[in-house]
C-alpha cells in the first residue's frame, strides 16, 4: 500500500488528508465514488515505509527485476507497461513500493532519472539510469546495472562465507560461558561455602564474572548499546571519522587486503565498462566512486579527477592517489593509447578478482585455527574453574 497526500474539495471547502491505496488510479476512482473533487495527489512517506526498511530487498530479487525491465524494453514494449507488469511480480514490499513510486512519477510526466532518484534508489542505479536516458541506450544501462549487481552479489557471498565461521563460534562461546556462569557456578559456590572451602583463583574469577553478569549485566548491555548508537551517529555525520576508521580497517592483517581488493574490484568493474562506453571521464569517476563503501579509498579515487583537471595524465593521477600497488601502476603506465588503457584496465580487474579470491581463502584458513585456540582457552578456563575445587573436595570434607 502506498501513502498519498491528497488535496481535495468537498462541500465548498478544501482539505488536505492522507490516504492509503495500491496506486493513484484506484485512489482517484475511490474518491470519485465519494463525490470528492480531487485537486492534487502526491506520494508521501509513511510509518509503514519506515518499517519496510527493516526488510530490504535481496540482491537476487533486485537483479531479477532489472532483468524483467531489460527484457521488456528489448521487446519494444512501452516503459509504463513494462513497469506495471514488473511490479506485479515483485514480492519484497519495499522494492515494490519503490517501483510504484517510479511508475507514479512517470504518469505525472516526470523524467525517468528523477523518478528513480525520488523513489530512493542508490546513487549507482540512478546515475546509470540517467546516462541511459540521456544517451537513448537505456537497455545497455540496465545491462550494466545487472552486471554491477551480480558482481556485488558475488563479493558479498565471499564476505558472508568469511564471517560465518567466526561469528558462529563466537556466539557459541558466549552462550556456553553465560550458561556455565549463570546456572552451573552458583551450585558449586553454595557447595563449597557449606564446607567453608577456599576456592582457587581461577574459580574465584568465574564467580566474579557470575556476580558481575547478574548484578550489572543489563546495565552493561544498555551501556554498550548506547555507546554504539552514539558512535554510529558520530561516524555517519563525520567524514573525518569515516576516513580514519576506513583507513584503519585496511591495515588489519589479512582482512585489510580482502577489504581493499573487494572495494577495488567493484570500482574497476564500473570504471572499465563506463570508460569503454565512451562516457566522459568526469562522469566515469563520479559514478564509479559512488560504489566504493570504504570512505578512505573513495576520497582517494575522487582525488584522481582533481589531478587530471590540473593537467596530470591519467597514469600519473592514479599514481598520485597513493592507493594502487606497483603491478597496477606498471600496467597503467605501459598503456600508450586508449585501446591499451582499456586492455590494461581489464587485466587489472581480473588480477584484483583473483587476489580477492586468494586472500579470502587465506583469511578463512587463518581464522579457523585462531577461533579453535580461543574456544580451547575458554573451555580450559571453565574446566579448571569447576574441576580444580572438585579435586580438593575430599580433603576439605575430611577437614570438615
Amino acid at each position: 500500500m502506498m501513502c498519498f497526500l491528497v488535496r481535495f474539495k468537498k462541500e465548498g471547502r478544501i482539505y488536505t488528508q492522507r490516504f492509503y491505496a495500491m496506486d493513484e488510479k484506484s485512489l482517484y476512482a475511490r474518491l470519485q465514488k465519494e463525490k470528492v473533487f480531487v485537486l492534487e495527489i502526491l506520494p508521501k512517506g509513511s510509518f509503514l515505509e519506515d518499517i519496510m526498511i527493516l526488510n530490504p530487498p535481496k540482491l537476487r530479487e533486485l537483479i531479477s527485476v532489472f532483468y524483467q525491465l531489460k527484457l521488456g524494453l528489448s521487446a519494444k514494449i512501452p516503459l509504463l507497461s513494462v513497469l506495471e507488469d514488473t511490479i506485479l511480480q515483485i514480492h519484497n514490499p519495499l522494492l515494490r513500493l519503490k517501483f510504484k513510486k517510479v511508475l507514479f512519477g512517470l504518469q505525472k510526466g516526470k523524467t525517468l532519472p528523477l523518478c528513480f532518484l525520488e523513489a530512493g534508489f542508490e546513487d549507482f542505479i540512478c546515475s546509470m539510469i540517467e546516462i541511459g536516458h540521456k544517451s537513448g541506450k537505456l537497455v545497455e544501462a540496465l545491462e550494466f546495472i545487472i552486471l554491477g549487481l551480480k558482481n556485488r552479489q558475488k563479493n558479498q557471498k565471499i564476505f558472508k562465507k568469511i564471517l560465518f565461521y567466526p561469528l558462529f563460534v563466537s556466539m557459541v562461546m558466549v552462550l556456553v560461558f553465560l550458561g556455565i556462569t549463570i546456572f552451573v557456578l552458583p551450585q558449586f559456590e553454595s557447595l563449597f561455602l557449606d564446607f567453608q572451602a577456599h576456592l582457587p583463583l581461577v574459580s574465584r574469577s568465574l564467580l566474579f564474572m557470575h556476580s558481575l553478569i547478574m548484578q550489572w549485566g543489563m546495565r552493561i548491555v544498555f551501556g554498550i548499546c548506547l555507546i554504539s548508537l552514539i558512535g554510529i551517529w558520530f561516524y555517519k555525520h563525520s567524514i573525518l571519522l569515516q576516513e580514519k576508521f576506513s583507513k584503519l580497517a585496511l591495515s588489519f592483517p589479512l582482512l585489510g587486503r580482502v577489504i581493499y581488493h573487494y572495494t577495488m574490484s567493484q570500482f574497476l568493474l564500473s570504471f572499465y565498462w563506463l570508460y569503454r562506453s565512451k562516457i566522459p571521464l568526469e562522469q566515469v569517476l563520479k559514478i564509479s566512486s559512488k560504489g566504493i563503501e570504504n570512505t578512505y579509498l573513495r576520497l582517494r579515487v575522487e582525488d584522481i579527477y582533481g589531478y587530471i583537471l590540473k593537467g596530470v595524465c591519467i597514469a600519473e593521477s592514479f599514481e598520485k592517489s597513493g592507493i594502487w600497488d606497483r603491478l597496477t601502476l606498471g600496467l597503467i603506465h605501459s598503456a600508450k593509447d586508449e585501446e591499451g588503457f582499456l586492455e590494461a584496465l581489464e587485466v587489472i580487474l581480473e588480477l584484483h578478482k583473483e587476489e580477492l579470491q586468494t586472500r579470502s581463502e587465506s583469511l578463512m584458513a587463518a581464522l579457523e585455527p585462531v577461533m579453535i585456540v580461543f574456544l580451547g582457552l575458554l573451555v580450559l578456563w571453565l574446566a579448571l574453574g569447576i574441576f580444580l575445587p572438585l579435586w580438593e573436595l575430599p580433603l576439605q570434607m575430611k577437614a570438615f
